[in-house]
């Protein structure tokens, strides 16, 4: 008896489901959408990130970088503009003349990253990330190191890592020979070098 009891109910709760339009076999009473507008989009170009008047003691060009691509919704390659800094002391130390012009294979593989007498493991690769290319430490104990998630040319002599929001800037580099590179942690501003 109670076997049919359930058994009934659960026909009831099925007919009830189908004719409030939630019929998982097919039927469905809800109304149709509305077909999505198919006017054409309007497009301007869009002004700096950074305002003018923001940092008055630094230039920024409002032209995009060549050559520096980052991921976009669609998969496409993007130019970057300038990144929005927290910290305007790496922005403040010039690039020495005698710094090395780079290109972007110069930098690839892997690379033993120096900070003190601490040594990591740093690998550098074309795959596109955000703010830039990918990048990523091993090994290292230093908490601003181990955030190095993307790199990028600044120019034609300077190397810049990036934390994983692809804006925070860890660390700026130049080269004065090949297979080294100098530079400078912005956080803390100590010296900090990689090497093959």
């Amino acid at each position: 008896m109670i076997r049919y009891s359930a058994l009934l109910c659960a026909g009831l709760l099925l007919t009830a489901c189908s004719s409030a339009g939630f019929d998982r076999f097919g039927g469905n009473d809800a109304s149709p959408l509305n077909p999505a507008p198919t006017s054409p989009v309007e497009s301007q170009a869009l002004g700096s990130l950074i305002p003018n008047d923001q940092y008055p003691n630094q230039s920024y060009s409002t032209g995009q970088q060549s050559g520096q691509p980052i991921n976009n919704a669609m998969g496409a390659e993007a130019e970057l503009a300038p990144p929005v800094q927290n910290d305007m002391s790496a922005l403040s130390q010039p690039v020495p003349s005698s710094a090395r012009s780079l290109k972007r294979t110069d930098l690839l593989g892997a690379w033993t990253l120096t900070s003190g007498a601490e040594q990591c493991k740093l690998n550098i690769n074309l795959t596109n990330w955000t703010g830039g290319y990918r990048a990523s430490s091993r090994g290292c104990s230093s908490s601003d190191l181990q955030r190095i998630n993307a790199w990028r040319l600044d120019g034609e002599k300077l190397v810049v890592f990036l934390a994983e929001d692809g804006s925070t800037i860890l660390g700026r580099f130049h080269s004065n020979a090949p297979g080294r590179f100098s530079g400078q942690a912005t956080m803390d501003g100590r010296s900090l070098s990689f090497t093959r």
